[in-house]
C-alpha cells in the first residue's frame, strides 16, 4: 500500500533535520541500502557519498546554527519536491542565506526509505561565502 503523502512529506522534512546534526548514521538509516545525493549534476552515490555530504555540511557551518524555514512542499508519488530557506554562521562566522530547492525521492509507492536527494541553490553565493573551504580528512 503506497505511503500517505503527509507521512512522506514528514519523512522528507525529518532527513533534511537529521543533516544538520551532522550524523552521517542518523542520516543514512532513513535512506535505502543504495542512497546517492544530487548536487545539481554531480552526484555523490552510496554510503560514502551521502557521509561526505553531510560531513561537508558539518564543517561549512557553526554547530547549531542552522535553521531552515520551509516555504513549499509538494509530493507527488515516491517524490517530495521542498522548497527551504535555511540561515546559517559560517565556518568563518558570517551570515549565510540560501534558498533551496530539495527533490527527496523514496525507494517505491511504498517504501519510507529515500534513494536519492537532490539539492539546487544559488551556487554563485554559496561560492562566494565558502571560498577558502577544504574537506579536512
Amino acid at each position: 500500500m503506497p505511503l500517505d503523502p503527509e507521512d512522506r512529506k514528514r519523512l522528507a522534512l525529518e532527513l533534511l533535520d537529521s543533516i544538520a546534526t551532522g550524523d552521517a548514521d542518523q542520516v543514512l538509516a532513513r535512506m535505502s541500502n543504495e542512497p546517492s545525493w544530487g548536487f545539481f549534476t554531480q552526484r555523490f552515490p552510496g554510503v560514502e557519498g551521502v557521509s561526505a555530504i553531510v560531513k561537508a555540511s558539518s564543517e561549512l557551518y557553526e554547530a547549531g546554527s542552522q535553521v531552515r524555514e520551509i516555504l513549499a512542499i509538494y509530493c507527488d508519488g515516491p517524490t517530495v519536491i521542498i522548497k527551504t530557506s535555511m540561515r546559517a554562521r559560517t565556518f568563518k562566522g558570517e551570515d549565510y542565506e540560501n534558498l533551496y530547492v530539495m527533490f527527496v525521492h523514496f525507494d517505491g509507492e511504498e517504501s519510507d526509505e529515500v534513494h536519492l536527494v537532490e539539492e539546487f541553490m544559488d551556487t554563485a553565493y554559496g561560492d562566494a561565502k565558502f571560498s577558502g573551504w577544504e574537506m579536512s580528512d
